[in-house]
């Protein structure tokens, strides 16, 4: 098959197993104008175990030119994000000696690389959509429109010297170039300097069935174990890791030039634990696929009959996520009116192979229910005056689908 994977990305082996098929989707982030429905792309989503490192991937590659010349997605849209963003680069400025040159591959509207300005670092983003690299640049964050690679680690060195800190918040699991871009990491990293990965944990994903965060964009997903085969290769490690709830849970590793830095214990208890929990073995991912596949039904059973009552029923936001989950459960604008969005790049436009309109939140009238799509910042938007007031009703899609009202809420706070 056309970008068809044949091999690992990781290890390069051909033992590749698949144990979910999301179907046939759209790219998630192709957020149409009103002429182009009806006409887009649909791609193979499914997902596969590798018997030989055992990472899990996407095998189908959509052309990155396709995925990023164009990317609608702003990381300061949510306070969520700009908070997780600040907590993980005061620890890595803790563990570093500021000031010092921080590169951010992927750095899109410069959020994160504007929580380092603080602490007199120079900071340099590096991001191939236009859109939002232009953001970051008009707030003083300078930007390469351009993907990180080997030969940009080459150039930046001879421009600014090596790094203290590089970060790859939510797009090290992206790269298709994976080697390419973990060979640069190596080169351009201090000696002393500390490479921070953030993305999201794959037992976590698999815990709370968020099968919506496995996409396109998203080609691997990480274990600690997985994430280590592929460092171990460039003489890289993590010497340290935390956890938090972004994006259904994810992890920050903190990595090192191997030997440079004294692992944590936490490292080597997450590596026994995924171990202990049968993560290295082909039927913890069947199991998985069938609890989502019946998942999908349950989705669609709550909202079909709801509406069939005669509700009305909005998405709130309109994430890339959500495109996974509605094209997945079979849910268009026959039964979702509409999306609603604070990110104006969006509005205006269709959410891909759905024909629900994305619009401005501040133009639309309460509707009756809001499938949350982002599920993952519930409570913060709990905490809305319209939640508050009682006004408000969610329909929370995982890892069960169920109705919740402010009186059901203080679990989420």
């Amino acid at each position: 098959m056309e970008n068809s994977q044949k091999k690992c990305r990781i290890c390069f082996g051909h033992g590749l197993k698949q144990f979910l098929d999301l179907g046939l989707q759209p790219w998630c982030n192709d957020f149409i104008s009103k002429d182009l429905v009806g006409l887009e792309k649909r791609y193979p989503l499914d997902l596969y175990f590798c018997e030989d490192c055992t990472a899990v991937q996407v095998c189908y590659t959509v052309p990155k030119d396709v995925m990023y010349s164009e990317h609608l997605y702003l990381s300061g849209v949510t306070r969520s994000m700009r908070k997780h963003f600040q907590s993980v680069s005061d620890k890595a400025c803790r563990l570093i000696d500021p000031p010092g040159l921080v590169v951010d591959i992927g750095s899109n509207d410069g959020t994160l690389l504007s929580t380092y300005k603080t602490y007199g670092m120079t900071v340099q983003g590096v991001d191939p959509c236009k859109k939002a690299a232009e953001i970051a640049i008009a707030n003083n964050i300078p930007t390469d429109i351009d993907f990180f690679n080997y030969e940009y680690a080459q150039a930046m060195c001879i421009k600014k010297g090596k790094a203290k800190v590089i970060s790859a918040a939510n797009v090290f699991y992206h790269v298709e170039e994976l080697h390419a871009i973990v060979k640069g990491i190596e080169h351009l990293l201090d000696k002393d300097g500390i490479f921070v990965m953030q993305g999201s944990y794959l037992p976590r994903i698999m815990e709370k069935k968020a099968f919506d965060i496995m996409y396109h964009e998203h080609l691997l997903y990480y274990r600690i174990d997985t994430l280590s085969y592929l460092l171990n290769i460039y003489n890289l490690e993590i010497f340290d890791v935390d956890e938090a709830p972004v994006h259904g849970g994810s992890i920050s590793a903190f990595i090192c030039h191997k030997g440079t830095r004294p692992v944590n214990d936490k490292v080597r208890r997450m590596w026994l634990r995924e171990r202990e929990e049968g993560y290295t073995q082909f039927h913890k991912y069947e199991e998985f696929a069938l609890s989502i596949q019946k998942l999908r039904d349950q989705i669609k059973n709550l909202i079909c009959d709801l509406k069939k009552s005669g509700v009305t029923i909005y998405a709130f936001g309109a994430p890339a996520k959500g495109t996974v989950l509605l094209n997945y459960c079979g849910l268009t604008h026959n039964e979702i009116d509409c999306a609603v969005e604070k990110n104006t790049l969006k509005c205006g436009r269709y959410i891909p192979c759905t024909g629900i309109p994305i619009v401005d939140e501040n133009t639309v009238e309460e509707p009756d229910y809001y499938l949350l799509l982002s599920w993952n910042f519930i409570s913060e938007f709990c905490e809305s005056e319209a939640f508050q007031s009682g006004k408000r009703k969610f329909i929370v899609p995982l890892p069960e689908p169920k109705v919740v009202s402010n009186e059901q809420c203080a679990s989420y706070r």
